[in-house]
């Protein structure tokens, strides 16, 4: 045994001079403190595993651990007093696309509300702690990078899907409107003309109108809320977005849209991902026993069922009371509603487990980006009804791609959902490509959680990794996009041009004078 040890020494040290180096234990602030739980859920298996790393991480959430403890993990729970706000997700429906950046406004405005919680004013004030990396969401609270200039430490920036152009100016990220689609206006990659003048003018608005209707807002909020020793000479918004350290993306190409990102910029979609855990006996007992299968049906943490014009809802429990699956679904209903002998309903469901059973044979969603990433790792099929936000575009994608179907809302009707259901479940090339799909999304050089914690690493021990933003940072607008040379070059031409008339006017007149 000991003879080979002479011939593993050289493949030893290779595998050490070639793995990165410890990161030292370092103390991280996350701060979420937005009450918008499928956000948090996308990052905090990120949190966890950071601490299981042995990094003391402070967490600022609405979604503290519950019934549970993790070494190394700190929450600081700043859940709203009222509860969670409820949205009416039926105000959201078939909106003009311009409202849907003006939406984001208005959203935001209200999000800044949870600033005002108690134990997350007492946190801000307090000059107790330090941290030598900072997280943060900018979602709809750019504001909330100055934390980072409060501990004086690299910041690092959460988005819960693939980057708009109000997030990709900040990090100069090409963001061109003739292919990459602002994600909530309801479109892929592959759009018409029309889709590109729609596209082009939401962009247009995130670029310059922002700076005069949204930006000053952010700012206002800033110096209300992120007021501490030193604030008074801290860069602006502008300059401190621009510095962020590094960008994680909740998205991938494989059920996203594949465009160009920079070095600082990574994809970390499915970082909630993880292999199934045995379901509760009745859960499992009542998969087991369904000879046709099973449907699995929810729409997620903001659509409650109850809350649906009652047309549409008696279009799915109609249209379900006829399937020979099964079907269990995300829903309390109210106790007036008759449920179909098929239908069992659950408030809280292990989503993910119960999508890895086999015998679970079609996934109805509202087409939310986690739902889709677990439908996918899953090999199920989908069909979507969706509301707002990326929801429209997820569903475009996956009915693209070819391994669901999408059925408007407005076009839902007892019928088109039997329809659908029917032709999901019967044709089996949904199936086929829901696991062509799978493969792709799975086959990765690294988990999205590992590489997730690699990069957030990488940054703790290179101080910032100031070399991972674009070199264009600095330029203006007209610099980054060359207005200035054009402009020189056409009003070279004009004069060029001018001159030459000019001199074949004066010899035409000379040789005329001859």
């Amino acid at each position: 045994m000991f003879a080979a040890v002479p011939r593993l020494l050289p493949l030893l040290l290779l595998q050490t001079f070639l793995s990165p180096p410890a990161t030292l234990a370092a103390n991280i602030l996350a701060f979420m403190p937005m009450p918008l739980k499928s956000h948090f859920g996308g990052f905090q298996p990120m949190f966890e595993e950071l601490a299981r790393r042995g990094h003391n991480v402070t967490v600022v959430s609405s979604f503290p651990l519950a019934n549970r403890s993790v070494p190394n993990y700190t929450d600081v729970d700043v859940t709203p007093v009222q509860g969670l706000p409820d949205i009416d997700v039926m105000q959201l429906i078939n909106i003009n696309f311009l409202m849907t950046v003006t939406n984001r406004w208005f959203f935001a405005n209200l999000l800044s509300a949870q600033m005002e919680h108690a134990n997350l004013i007492d946190f801000l004030r307090s000059e107790d702690n330090s941290f030598d990396l900072v997280i943060v969401e900018s979602f709809l609270q750019e504001y909330t990078v100055a934390i980072g200039h409060k501990y004086n430490a690299p910041v690092v920036n959460l988005s819960p899907g693939m980057v708009w152009v109000s997030i990709s100016r900040w990090l100069h990220l090409p963001s061109t409107f003739s292919y990459v689609p602002d994600c909530c206006i309801g479109m892929t990659d592959d759009m018409s003309f029309t889709d590109r003048l729609k596209n082009t003018i939401v962009g247009f608005v995130q670029m310059f109108v922002e700076d005069y209707l949204y930006i000053p807002m952010m700012k206002a909020k800033m110096s209300k809320h992120f007021t501490y020793v030193g604030s008074e000479s801290r860069p602006t918004l502008e300059q401190m977005l621009n510095n962020v350290s590094l960008t994680l993306m909740n998205a991938y190409h494989a059920v996203g849209v594949c465009r160009p990102y920079l070095q600082g910029v990574v994809e970390v979609g499915g970082m909630h991902l993880k292999e199934p855990k045995p379901l509760p006996k009745d859960l499992q007992d009542y998969i087991d026993s369904a000879s046709n299968g099973v449907i699995y049906f929810s729409f997620g943490s903001i659509v409650n069922l109850s809350n649906l014009p009652k047309e549409k809802l008696s279009s799915f429990l109609n249209a379900i009371s006829r399937l020979k699956q099964k079907v269990i679904i995300k829903w309390v209903p109210d106790k007036s509603i008759k449920l179909p002998q098929n239908v069992k309903v659950g408030s809280w469901l292990p989503q993910n487990d119960i999508l890895a059973h086999p015998n679970v044979k079609l996934f109805i969603t509202h087409g939310g980006l986690h739902s889709i990433e677990e439908a996918v790792y899953n090999e199920k099929p989908v069909i979507g009804i969706p509301f707002f936000a990326d929801q429209i575009s997820n569903m475009r994608r996956v009915e693209k791609i070819g391994y669901g179907k999408l059925i408007t809302f407005d076009q839902l009707t007892e019928e088109s959902f039997g329809n659908a259901v029917e032709e999901v479940i019967s044709n089996p090339a949904f199936k086929d490509k829901a696991m062509i799909q799978s493969q792709v999304f799975r086959d990765q050089p690294m988990k999205p959680l590992d590489r997730a914690i690699y990069w957030i690493e990488y940054v703790i021990r290179n101080g910032g990794a100031q070399y991972l933003k674009a070199g264009s940072i600095g330029l203006n607008t007209a610099q980054y996009f060359l207005f200035d040379v054009t402009l020189f070059l056409l009003l070279s031409i004009a004069i060029f041009a001018w001159l030459g008339y000019c001199g074949i006017v004066k010899v035409s007149s000379k040789f005329k004078a001859d």
